[in-house]
């Protein structure tokens, strides 16, 4: 399996997944134009996509639903909830495929479990991708991770975790106090402690690449991220020795990533 974070960030997402005979993006919120320029760099043609899996309606995933689904005529699978949401913002003909938290389904060679999330949005999702015996798990946007999910998500060989703000980079900044309790509350975002804590508890010896995602520009460094995920490793005597951390970019995207 290999995935190319696209895009990671509040002006838009986007991640490109392949499998031996699968193609699929997770969320579409940026241009048409961006995503295959972004391919492009890694000299792959955007041609082909057998699903876009939407983990919910706000535009930084959805903003280039439209001419996604008009070029490519891809499915788009998604819950009934955030479909109601999206609808009127997509071509008249086109294929939806609904899909549920806990319900895992198949798509060509890959089990795929959706995965509640919390978050401001009417009924956000992360997904557990299955390849053989190989597992991507990719949660963003959510304000905490219900343990009740841990078995499903714990030792997997990849993670792209959502890693927005460092605490005192948000509540030093300018952003309206309404925001910032926003961001931090448990329908907003992860901050680099909470991805940092989570991971402590998550990986295993089975897994190898790290993915820090969905960085606030304002309130967040890669720096920060790194030295975060480090020291909180460091307190719990973790090494990460056996992982490849990358940091998601809002403008480039990631190296081809192998899981």
């Amino acid at each position: 399996m290999e995935i190319i974070i696209l895009a990671s960030g509040s002006k838009g997402n986007a991640a490109y997944i392949k499998t031996k005979s699968t193609t699929l993006l997770i969320d579409a919120g940026i241009s048409f134009r961006q995503l295959k320029l972004r391919l492009e760099s890694h000299n792959i043609e955007l041609d082909r996509i057998d699903g876009v899996l939407l983990t919910h309606e706000h535009s930084d995933h959805t903003k280039g639903l439209f001419q996604l689904v008009k070029q490519i005529h891809t499915p788009i699978y998604t819950t009934k909830k955030t479909y109601r949401k999206i609808k009127h913002t997509l071509p008249i003909v086109h294929e939806t495929l609904p899909i549920e938290a806990d319900v895992p389904f198949m798509l060509q060679d890959l089990i795929i479990t959706p995965i509640s999330t919390s978050h401001d949005a009417v009924d956000s999702l992360g997904f557990v991708i299955q390849e053989d015996d190989k597992r991507l798990v990719y949660i963003t946007d959510t304000g905490y991770i219900d343990e009740q999910v841990f078995h499903k998500i714990s030792n997997a060989e990849g993670y792209v975790l959502e890693s927005n703000y460092d605490v005192a980079l948000l509540f030093d900044s300018t952003r309206p106090h309404y925001l910032k309790k926003r961001i931090d509350s448990i329908k907003g975002h992860l901050s680099n402690d909470d991805a940092a804590y989570y991971l402590t508890r998550l990986i295993g010896d089975r897994t190898k690449n790290i993915v820090l995602a969905h960085p606030s520009e304002e309130c967040n460094t890669e720096k920060h991220a790194r030295d975060t995920l480090s020291d909180i490793f460091n307190a719990y005597e973790l090494s990460l020795a056996h992982c490849e951390v990358t940091v998601a970019k809002q403008h480039q995207p990631t190296h081809i990533i192998k899981i």
